[in-house]
């Protein structure tokens, strides 16, 4: 009961104060719906002078259902942790409310309708009122109510409404509208220095300075100044050597940008001023948006009450963005194909953080008095253009690519006028209203900030990066859980150290060639060059023979005209030809004939000789030398082989024994020895100290080294963006401490430090150097890296007898000799006795170690952020890991172990998937399903085969038995047949004579009882009876 008090009295406390009654339309839009929430904060504050009455005009029709939803659950969560003190002094005083507005907390808790949504605790003084914009009434209502009317310019019409709306009636107080517009009003605005108008309003004389132009360049062709060389612009090598890369993951020192604010140092653009309002221009979309802005400027009077007040607004961005949403997703995800960069991309883009466009519009709305002018510019203090927009962009989240869309292409993208917009502002007004820096969130502009902006943007979509650490003793399953984890369930890299070092070389590989392929371009760009301006001298040259010809053949002329040489015009022309001397006649023809033939005959070879190549290559080399990104390049290539160059140092055996030695007398004896035999062993040293360099090519490396290269893995785009699954490291606590501290870590200056940075160790005691490491106790909270330190650890756990029993299985998978069980079962050993000493047998171990890793405060984040540890059981996992499914479409079911750890981690956090992914996915269930219905057709086929041949078999077997049947009845008749042959005989002899007899007796006689008569007849007739014949 007391929360739905304190909520009821959250909602009506504007019933107790002086409101400004503030329209904002609209209030679910990016700004309208930051705006909004503002002023509600402010009015559920206890502050003096700070509560509105708010009229909330919704654009889209569920906005209003949303936005009361949002508004609902806020107010709910604030009134269960008001304090009890304040609510029960805030009963009395709303139990007088509640008298004069009966029915109020009904109203307040009844479900909104459609259209219109009433906010309130009493009809007359509503403190919230939701509405669509479509609510004709309502919306009439509150542009006639409200104070003050702020609203957003989406289309030119509902501006003109709301004006006319306010025509209809005389305003006895003051009311002040603010309109938020677009710079696009400003897009086709010319330069002063450019205006076609002149001072008077004529037309300039353009063509004059078109017909000079021309003539310059005319001279300039007839001069023919040779191009000096110059070194390949920003742009060429971006493109060949890519945005750069630290191996510590530092700022890339942003060699783009010319001041510490990243804001451009030269400009080109002219600087506009809120006073030149009359001269803008806008894009040709935007017509309609200046007229309405011209409209509202119009109402601007103290006669009429009205204050108006356009604002300019830059392009928007901050807290989860709008319009540059797609390119921060696009940047997240590393898309391939890139950032697009629109025209040349250096037109400047004026813009403002979404949190400070919300502050000024509050400042314009709490003022006393209006600005002195009706157009007002809200933008941030940052000049940058919009190639190192995108390039700020790339540097957030990692990304690389970028490619240039030509005007043409304009068309085929959205929104692109808010990209190619090219100007300067002059901020006065909003800097009069937010002089403190602490009022501004981006002051400094887009690129200044861009981490904060990236960090927002992460915030807003949930988009925090998933780290996990899989840890547990060999054989229990890691790198199965790590890869099912990483690609079946969240999308994220995985990894091993060693996997980590095999890219560590690749990339050292691939920078390798990235350096080698921006030397060749630069040596076959200017070859190509000097090739081009040697035939261009070329033909300069013949061009001028060619012009002195013509004379020369006059000359010689006249010369033959005194001689008295008298000839046709084709003889004398020849001859005149032949007298010019040799060079000018060859000249002459490779220039002047059109024929194919004579200019396959006098083609010029225009390929650089010796010399001039060994000057291209001296420059190239030059510029090579002087390139700061090429630098930057080859320092960190060198830097990343010195981390390679980390190795334990090894000893031989010798030289253990020697050191290990204790008895100085031992030592004297040894030391005797080698002196002895150093002149007959030279070559078995030698062969000694290459095998000892072959074996410290192949030694473990140094923790610091491990450290160094897994930092390097961690600092990659993916791992910062997405987060990561490490498999099995670290090994050790100081491993631990060494990947995520917060401590830096340096890089040896040189090769030698590198190599001497080692603990000396023999061969034969690696494992004892690595397990006897002195965990010694650390204080209470180990400090950490946030952007290292993982989130989550999972650590498995499983009996030694499953583990073995792992073992035996996987050796009879693999079919291993009994040599090969042996060994791997030595190998086994050590490893379990290394990860007891890490886990078990010590008073600090790893998982002690991250349940006291506590992050470090930094800029965006608070700091303090610890690791969840979880220990899992593994032995009621299947010794070996399920083999595939049949089908290539299908996927598998996870485990017990996955499913535990996906309900720990939670969802993935990304923004789902993409619709190449959808795509797929769609197409592997279809494909899944055809796979299924294939397989049940074809094992109903089957079936009825199957009931085919067999109906056929039984068939075929009852046919066999009918016929056999028949054949033993066959037999049955003839046996009985020949059996009844005696009988019958007998018969036909004895019996049926005699019956014929009484047969014909009866007949004669004709007794009463013919079967007796019979019977008697035949006993007394018996020839074989001799007492019948007697009776």
């Amino acid at each position: 009961m007391k929360m739905e008090q304190s909520t009821v009295e959250t909602l009506g406390k504007g019933i107790f104060q002086s409101h400004t009654s503030v329209l904002v339309a609209y209030a679910d839009t990016y700004f309208g719906r930051r705006l909004f929430s503002q002023l509600y904060q402010d009015s559920n504050a206890d502050k003096a002078g700070k509560s509105y009455k708010l009229f909330a005009c919704t654009w889209e029709k569920d906005g209003a259902q949303v936005l009361v939803e949002e508004r609902v659950a806020a107010t709910l969560l604030t009134g269960a942790e008001l304090d009890a003190a304040e609510t029960d002094a805030a009963d009395t005083d709303f139990a007088q409310a509640l008298d004069s507005s009966s029915g109020a907390q009904e109203a307040s808790l009844a479900p909104p309708p459609v259209a219109t949504t009433v906010f309130a605790n009493d009809p007359g003084t509503d403190s919230l009122r939701v509405f669509w914009r479509g609510d004709t009434m309502a919306m009439l209502h509150a542009i006639l109510q409200a104070d003050c009317i702020v609203m957003e310019m989406r289309q030119a019409q509902d501006v003109f409404d709301m004006m006319h709306a306010l025509s209809t009636k005389e305003h006895l107080k003051r009311k002040r509208i603010i309109v938020v517009s677009s710079l696009l009003t400003w897009y086709a605005t010319p330069p002063i220095q450019m205006d076609p108008m002149d001072e008077n309003g004529g037309k300039s004389n353009m063509e004059g300075d078109f017909e000079e132009k021309e003539e310059e360049e005319d001279e300039l062709e007839e001069e023919e100044v040779e191009e000096e060389p110059r070194p390949p612009d920003q742009r060429e090598v971006d493109a060949i050597l890519g945005q750069f890369d630290f191996i510590e993951g530092e700022d890339n020192g942003n060699d783009n940008i010319n001041d510490e604010n990243g804001n451009e140092t030269e400009y080109n653009v002219e600087l506009f001023t809120e006073d030149q309002y009359n001269r803008r221009i806008p894009h040709a979309k935007y017509y309609n948006w200046r007229e309405a802005e011209r409209v509202v400027a119009a109402w601007n009077s103290e006669e009429r009450n009205i204050q108006t007040c356009v604002v300019f607004s830059g392009l928007q961005y901050g807290e989860g963005e709008d319009a540059l949403q797609p390119f921060f997703a696009q940047a997240w995800n590393r898309g391939k194909r890139g950032l697009p960069i629109y025209g040349d991309g250096t037109q400047i883009v004026p813009t403002v953080h979404i949190r400070d466009l919300v502050t000024f519009t509050k400042r314009l709305i709490e003022t006393e008095e209006p600005p002195a002018l009706p157009y007002v510019f809200a933008t941030d203090s940052g000049t940058v253009s919009w190639q190192r927009m995108v390039n700020a962009m790339n540097h957030a989240f990692g990304g690389e690519k970028t490619f240039h869309v030509p005007s043409q292409e304009y068309a085929l993208y959205s929104n692109v006028e808010l990209f190619t917009l090219n100007m300067r502002v002059d901020n006065q007004t909003m800097q009069n209203l937010m002089p403190a820096a602490e009022d501004w969130v981006a002051q400094s502009g887009f690129v200044a900030n861009i981490s904060k902006t990236a960090f927002e943007y992460v915030t807003a979509h949930h988009l925090q990066p998933i780290r996990l650490v899989v840890l547990g003793p060999p054989l229990s399953g890691k790198t199965y859980l790590a890869e099912a984890l990483a690609q079946r369930h969240y999308h994220l890299p995985t990894f091993t150290m060693e996997r980590v070092l095999e890219e560590f070389k690749a990339y050292i590989v691939a920078l390798k060639e990235r350096l080698e392929k921006f030397r060749r371009h630069l040596y076959e760009t200017e070859k190509k060059r000097r090739e081009e301006a040697k035939k261009r001298a070329f033909l300069r040259f013949r061009k001028k023979a060619g012009d002195g010809e013509g004379e020369d053949e006059k000359e010689d002329e006249t010369e033959a005209m005194e001689a008295g040489m008298q000839s046709e015009n084709g003889t004398r022309n020849s001859s005149a030809a032949d007298e010019v001397p040799g060079d000018k006649k060859k000249q002459r023809v490779t220039v002047g004939e059109k024929d194919s033939s004579d200019m396959e005959e006098n083609l010029v070879d225009f390929t650089l000789t010796e010399e001039e190549l060994h000057a291209v290559e001296e420059l190239v080399e030059e510029w090579f030398q002087q390139n700061d990104r090429a630098t930057q390049l080859r320092e960190t290539i060198a830097s990343m082989e010195r981390v390679l160059a980390m190795r334990i140092r090894l000893q031989p055996a010798a030289n253990a024994e020697a050191s290990g030695a204790t008895n100085p007398k031992k030592r004297k004896e040894l030391a005797k020895s080698k002196r002895g035999n150093r002149s007959g062993n030279k070559k078995h040293t030698t062969e000694e100290e290459d095998a000892l360099n072959e074996l410290q090519e192949n030694a473990p490396f140094q923790d610091k080294a491990l450290a160094l290269m897994m930092r390097w893995r961690l600092s990659r785009a993916d791992c910062r963006n997405q987060g990561y699954v490490m498999d099995g490291f670290p090994e050790t606590v100081t491993q631990a401490r060494l990947v995520f501290g917060d401590a830096p870590l340096e890089i040896p200056e040189t090769m030698e430090e590198a190599a001497a940075g080692g603990a000396f160790a023999s061969n034969s005691n690696l494992s004892v150097l690595r397990t006897h490491e002195v965990n010694a106790a650390p204080p209470s909270k180990e400090p950490c890296e946030e952007a290292r330190l993982p989130s989550f650890v999972f650590i498995l756990d499983a009996a030694e007898n499953y583990l073995l029993d792992r073992l035996k299985a996987l050796s009879e998978k693999l079919n291993e000799p009994p040599g090969n069980e042996e060994k791997r079962l030595a190998r086994f050993e050590d490893a379990i006795t290394v990860y007891r000493k890490q886990f078990l047998d010590t008073d600090y171990s790893l998982s002690n170690f991250f349940e006291c890793a506590r992050t470090v405060a930094k800029t965006l984040t608070p700091g303090g952020r610890g690791v969840t540890v979880s220990f899992l059981k593994v032995d009621a996992e299947p010794l070996l890991s399920p083999p595939p499914p049949e089908s290539q479409y299908s996927v598998a079911p996870p485990s017990e172990v996955e499913r535990v750890i996906c309900e720990r981690v939670g969802k993935p956090r990304n923004f789902g998937p993409t619709p190449q992914q959808q795509y797929q996915e769609k197409v592997r269930e279809i494909k899944l399903l055809e796979e299924e219905r294939q397989k049940e057709l074809r094992a109903v086929m089957e079936q009825s085969e199957r009931e085919k041949n067999e109906y056929i078999r039984e068939s075929e077997q009852r046919s066999q038995v009918e016929n056999t049947r028949q054949e033993i009845e066959v037999m049955d008749r003839n046996s009985l047949e020949l059996r009844k042959l005696p009988l019958r005989e007998y018969l036909q002899h004895n019996i049926v004579p005699l019956l014929s007899k009484g047969l014909v007796e009866v007949c004669k006689t004709r007794p009463k009882d013919p079967v007796d008569f019979l019977a008697e007849w035949l006993m007394r007739h018996n020839p074989l009876d001799d007492s019948c014949f007697e009776l």
